[in-house]
């Protein structure tokens, strides 16, 4: 069956139940880009000279974050060239959770516990359980710094306000729970 024949399928479950996409921003990736730039041009003219400030300085400090400004601008273009910015960075729906960074689709029934927590943090803490598939158990090791726990943003998602979007996440959770296995 294919993709289209499983939506059309059962047209009221896929109208009841929205599918959360999180896409690249190109947008927001040069407005970073630009700025710190911007950033780094100001520092260099400093220190070399050609901007004087209101006290005399060396310029050493000023052309060591220049450096550090061009580190971090060339670390974020690499890392952006590893995005496919057709694709939809991650996907969260009533089936599970995919992306681009994760072999296959995690099902609601491998997540072990959610985490919403009441700051001002943007993110949303999903932990994978012990015996998930071993290929994304893996993929989460070698990304993530908590071993089966990854992270899924609720503030950039476009047309959802955050609270709708821990709401979805919390209700897509709590029903895979009450599915048997």
């Amino acid at each position: 069956m294919t993709e289209a024949n499983s939506l059309s399928a059962d047209p009221d479950q896929s109208a009841t139940q929205p599918v959360l996409v999180l896409r690249p921003s190109t947008r927001a990736l040069f407005g970073f880009i630009c700025v710190m730039a911007i950033f780094f041009v100001y520092l260099s003219l400093i220190a070399v000279g050609q901007i004087e400030m209101s006290r005399p300085t060396s310029g050493v400090g000023e052309g060591l974050f220049a450096i550090l400004i061009l580190v971090i601008i060339v670390f974020v273009v690499a890392k952006a060239r590893q995005v496919d910015f057709t694709k939809p960075i991650m996907v969260i729906g009533p089936d599970g959770i995919t992306g681009q960074k994760l072999p296959k689709l995690i099902p609601w029934s491998m997540i072990e516990r959610v985490d919403i927590p009441q700051t001002r943090w943007a993110m949303i803490y999903l932990t994978v359980r012990k015996d998930a598939d071993p290929e994304i158990l893996e993929q989460l090791r070698k990304r993530q710094p908590l071993e089966r726990t990854f992270a899924i943003p609720h503030r950039w998602i476009p047309g959802f306000s955050s609270s709708e979007v821990k709401e979805i996440v919390k209700r897509y959770f709590e029903s895979s729970r009450s599915q048997p296995r």
